[in-house]
């Protein structure tokens, strides 16, 4: 227990079920919880890892991040997910939710760890630079409709 949380990894289904609530802050496009949990379990069987911050029975802070390597950055941890409620901010939970990330990116070798945020985002981008991340690249999406399949 750190920061007046525990960290801990979610994995199963009641876990990833609870964790919805937080994960809409940051995602709400998944407004149900059963969309959330098929999402995950799809992600989680790529590789997702989903780790949480409790102070007590309820999650506070969320990190889902994933193995990749690419030409560009070798073999790499990228964070898809990072978020802390609003009442736990400033807390040193979200530090504590990115290093959860940056020891499985040592673990595994790499030598980097992504992620990418919006560039609305200013707090984040703020809290990301003091975290030690700098800005590498402007990236760039293609809304391509519903799949055909």
């Amino acid at each position: 227990m750190s920061n007046g949380v525990d960290i801990e990894d979610i994995e199963g289904l009641a876990d990833i079920a609870e964790a919805h609530t937080v994960m809409l802050e940051l995602r709400p496009h998944l407004a149900t919880v059963e969309l959330f949990v098929q999402q995950i379990i799809r992600q989680q069987a790529q590789g997702y890892r989903l780790t949480a911050a409790w102070a007590g029975q309820k999650i506070v802070g969320l990190v889902g991040y994933r193995f990749q390597e690419s030409l560009l950055f070798g073999r790499f941890v990228f964070v898809d997910d990072l978020v802390v409620t609003a009442s736990f901010r400033k807390s040193g939970t979200g530090a504590l939710l990115l290093d959860v990330a940056r020891r499985y990116a040592r673990e595994l070798g790499c030598k980097q760890l992504v992620l990418e945020t919006g560039l609305q985002k200013v707090l984040a981008q703020r809290f990301y630079f003091r975290e030690g991340l700098l800005p590498h690249a402007l990236g760039f999406a293609e809304a391509l409709g519903e799949p055909t399949h």
